[in-house]
């Protein structure tokens, strides 16, 4: 995360977030990038890996069966062309979305027709939450003004780019600034691992870095009705910071037993590493090697222990050590950490945990399912309305820049159902429909079983009168 004060001194803007929120979104992405604050330590904690295999996950779930496509007109196969270019990445877009609580993205034309001279393209700029700060939300938490980063390394320096969208009174101002920063230590290999103390050392022209050559320090536009920008979060209650439109990460309320799951893992791997099966020697019985080494048989080194006999009245020279580990009892206790920490995520238990460990009731196991289902279907509506908004900002450009003539854009996006099914009650409801006439049996049965309504037919007794066995 970046200095706020330094955002706000050099755009005179205020940043609409508090310092608990920053701080939550710097711990999640740790979180997701493996490098959590508890690792290591006297109790040498190892990491499971869990955050970045939850919002993974969440993704697979949300993506498993998702198709989209604009149709209608010249203008909705434009936009439609124009996504396509993110559809094939979206996956790791929504993971990051869900690690980090959400994610901003800002439409923008790219570009030049050789004809008219006028933007042929539009990008679809997605900007993960570490490098999004809001400045102005109305009542509903909508955010209206927010600022952008943009970071470049180049030689000894890193340049960023700050870019601050506002909205008053439907006055749009967008402002461009750039900045470069102190000399930079010559082992710093990568831009999001670049820790600098002071990124903007001074101000330089746009013109400095050739991606930013094209941009104006200042625009603006009139009636423009909503900002250029849209925001989703997760469809969570915001229990880190209640006041922030920012959302909350997916494990953000099991963090704490993300740790304690990670202590665990690591208390089972010492306990492995400890009880490791080993043969004390004494080291007279081996040859010496010329520093005064014992000879240990090849291959089989790490399975010897020597010690010094000299002085000690040893009456085995050879003892084998081979403990009881528990293992059972603590991947037992493992498991519970896991099955916490899908409660807490709204996933289903099994996600995470070995559900062969644990007994549970059928009534439980469907709750489990339906908590997953429902978590994964609201966050799959919170996209699509995303996606309409994506739409609306991209139309407002088309027709700002003139690039291709207006016409109807019919959105079609669909997420399936797959895994995500809830097969009791899809079940009761197609049977239903055909029970009114409103669904061929054969389509019934095609769904049930998997296949053609050819094939179905053979399942169809002549008088049908209940569905088939479940």
């Amino acid at each position: 995360m970046f200095p706020k004060q330094n955002l706000e001194r050099n755009l005179n803007v205020q940043i609409a977030t508090s310092g608990v929120m920053d701080n939550a979104i710097s711990l999640w992405l740790q979180m997701y990038e493996n490098k959590p604050p508890w690792l290591g330590g006297e109790e040498d904690i190892k990491s499971m890996n869990l955050p970045a295999a939850i919002a993974e996950e969440f993704a697979r779930l949300i993506l498993t069966e998702f198709e989209f496509n604009l149709e209608g007109s010249a203008r909705a196969e434009f936009l439609n062309q124009q996504f396509e270019n993110y559809l094939n990445n979206f996956d790791n877009i929504i993971e990051m979305w869900g690690a980090l609580g959400g994610i901003a993205i800002k439409p923008y034309v790219s570009g030049t027709d050789p004809v008219t001279g006028k933007p042929d393209g539009i990008q679809l700029d997605f900007v993960q939450a570490n490098r999004f700060y809001p400045t102005a939300f109305n009542s509903n938490k909508e955010i209206t003004g927010a600022v952008f980063i943009d970071t470049q390394r180049v030689g000894d320096y890193l340049y960023t780019r700050l870019e601050h969208h506002s909205l008053e009174n439907n006055h749009y101002t967008v402002v461009n600034k750039a900045y470069r920063s102190e000399r930079l230590n010559t082992m710093t290999t990568e831009d999001d691992q670049i820790s600098v103390e002071h990124p903007f050392m001074q101000e330089v022209p746009l013109e400095t870095i050739k991606d930013w050559a094209g941009l104006a320090p200042q625009t603006d536009m009139d009636g423009i009705e909503r900002p250029f920008f849209l925001y989703i979060k997760v469809p969570r209650a915001n229990n880190v910071d209640s006041h922030s439109p920012l959302g909350a990460s997916v494990f953000s309320r099991a963090v704490e037993v993300i740790e304690a799951a990670d202590k665990q893992y690591s208390r089972i791997l010492w306990e492995y590493e400890a009880k490791e099966a080993a043969v004390d020697a004494a080291s007279d019985i081996f040859d010496i090697d010329k520093n005064g080494n014992p000879v240990l048989p090849k291959g089989k080194e790490r399975l010897f222990r020597t010690y010094d006999t000299e002085g000690k009245n040893n009456n085995a020279m050879l003892q084998v050590y081979s403990p009881e580990i528990r293992d059972s009892s603590m991947f037992r206790g493992l498991n519970e950490f896991l099955r916490r920490i899908e409660f807490l995520c709204g996933l289903a238990y099994g996600t995470l945990s070995n559900e062969e460990q644990v007994d549970r009731t059928a009534t439980e196991i469907k709750a489990s399912k339906q908590r997953s289902y429902t978590t994964v279907s609201n966050m799959q509506k919170a996209w699509d309305r995303g996606f309409n908004d994506i739409i609306e900002i991209m139309n407002m450009l088309c027709d700002l820049y003139d690039i291709v003539p207006p016409g109807d854009v019919q959105k079609t996006c669909s997420w399936g159902d797959g895994v995500l099914e809830d097969t009791e009650v899809e079940y009761q409801r197609r049977w239903s429909m055909v029970l009114a006439g409103k669904l061929k049996i054969e389509k019934f049965y095609a769904w049930y079983f998997g296949c053609t309504e050819e094939e179905a037919k053979e399942y169809i007794p002549e008088e049908p009168q209940y569905p088939p066995d479940e």
